[in-house]
């Protein structure tokens, strides 16, 4: 076998691999080997059909056979034989076949991109402090507010903004009468003013009487994001059944006790909201510190990536966005989901997420960061849980589709993050010269 490799771009490479007719004929003795156990022929018992017959009978699929395996083997002897490391499937051509004289072909494949490690620890990242304001908690308080008022009948029968309407909603078409069915539904409980329905229906609720139907014409054109009224005149049956109003509850401490048993006090009530906060801001606070992290360490970096991975990339947050906007109602087949719009909005973000791969990979390769069994294993039993399947049914799914090498990259990557987070150089914000700098700007603007 002679093999050549040349570089056909930086992250590509082309294999002229050439086969001498002794490793064909080899070859093609083991197919017909192969096909001789099985082979049923009438006249000859199982196993014993003459080889001349094989050949004949079986002429064309051993031919086929016989290129097919010859170039996966060469190709994989080649690959290995001058350690390239190839992040796609190879596209064969130029293929020339002939028993007497040998076979040929070329194989073109993308391979990881080759860079130098630059330095990487020390990264200088800017932590900003971490403040929990009395408009922080309050918000806090107003939602808890929210979340345990108790609904009750309002005396008026006039919806006003702020009222919760309890609607039945039937809608048809204009021209027919005709019922969609998609868009509707009885006993919904609308919060008049905060937009929880289509503005062609909320904006005539105000005013209503209760017991009241009003009929509402509303058209929509044809990039409308809701499939069941894209692109039609409708006409929407509004029933005002009933109008209640939130009684929110005082702010005291059965209130506090309420959301929490072991909460004795209002004080209680509000040390814990700041906690949380504070928990939850230093989480945040962490995870834009990694993104700088991530955005600080590619520009140090220039090379060119591997297409067939960046497509691939691209392809996947097109379908998980495509997905996820379907099952939301929206219309798919609108102009704004045309896949030229898709991939210009969505492949500079995969460029970023396949290039810093490649950087992370390399970090955790030098540094000797692995990733065991079972964290493979958590993470699939996490999507698992997520899409209600068992650990074996998804293990098995994941491993048909060649999913569990991505899993042990996405989490050496995050791995690798996290270690070049611990070894960063983060840089505190001066809260004292912070405040000194505003009471500067205060007293400049006066």
């Amino acid at each position: 076998m002679q093999v050549t490799v040349e570089n056909a771009k930086p992250s590509r490479k082309k294999i002229q691999i050439e086969v001498e007719p002794e490793r064909i004929k080899k070859k093609k003795d083991e197919i017909v080997k192969e096909i001789r156990k099985t082979a049923r022929i009438k006249g000859f018992r199982k196993g014993k059909v003459p080889k001349e017959i094989i050949l004949k009978t079986y002429k064309e699929d051993i031919e086929n056979d016989l290129k097919r395996e010859l170039m996966l083997e060469a190709y994989e002897f080649a690959v290995q034989d001058n350690k390239i490391e190839t992040v796609s499937d190879p596209v064969f051509t130029n293929v020339e076949f002939d028993e007497e004289k040998g076979l040929s072909f070329v194989a073109t494949v993308d391979v990881k991109p080759e860079f130098e490690l630059k330095e990487y620890k020390g990264i200088e990242i800017k932590a900003k402090p971490i403040e929990i304001t009395e408009e922080d908690v309050n918000k806090v308080l107003e939602q808890l507010r929210d979340a345990f008022a108790t609904l009750e009948e309002k005396e008026g029968d006039t919806l006003e903004k702020g009222d919760i309407a309890v609607i039945d909603i039937k809608t048809f078409t204009k021209a027919t009468h005709y019922p969609i069915k998609e868009f509707g539904g009885e006993n919904l409980h609308v919060e008049l003013g905060k937009k929880q329905l289509i503005e062609e229906i909320e904006n005539n609720l105000e005013g209503m009487k209760k017991g009241e139907t009003k009929s509402i014409e509303a058209s929509f054109d044809k990039n409308y994001p809701l499939r069941a009224l894209k692109g039609r005149e409708v006409v929407f049956e509004v029933t005002l059944k009933s109008i209640k109003q939130k009684k929110l509850p005082e702010i005291n401490d059965e209130f506090a006790q309420k959301i929490n048993k072991e909460f004795k006090t209002v004080d209680d009530l509000l040390k814990d909201i700041r906690e949380r906060l504070k928990k939850n801001k230093e989480i945040e606070e962490k995870e834009r510190q990694k993104d700088e992290l991530l955005e600080k360490l590619m520009a140090q970096y220039d090379f060119e990536l591997p297409q067939s991975l960046v497509n691939q990339e691209t392809n996947q947050m097109i379908m998980d966005y495509v997905k996820n906007m379907y099952y939301m109602g929206v219309d798919v087949s609108s102009d704004e989901f045309k896949p030229q719009v898709l991939r210009e909005k969505f492949e500079p973000e995969a460029i970023k997420r396949v290039k810093a791969t490649f950087i992370l990979l390399e970090i955790a390769k030098k540094e000797g960061i692995d990733v065991s069994s079972e964290e493979i294993n958590e993470v699939i039993q996490q999507h698992a849980n997520a899409q209600r399947k068992t650990f074996e049914e998804l293990y098995k799914e994941y491993q048909q589709n060649n999913v569990l090498p991505l899993i042990q990259m996405e989490i050496l990557g995050d791995k690798a993050l996290d270690f070049l987070y611990e070894n960063a150089k983060i840089i505190e914000e001066d809260k004292d010269r912070k405040e000194e700098t505003k009471t500067e700007t205060k007293e400049e603007q006066e």
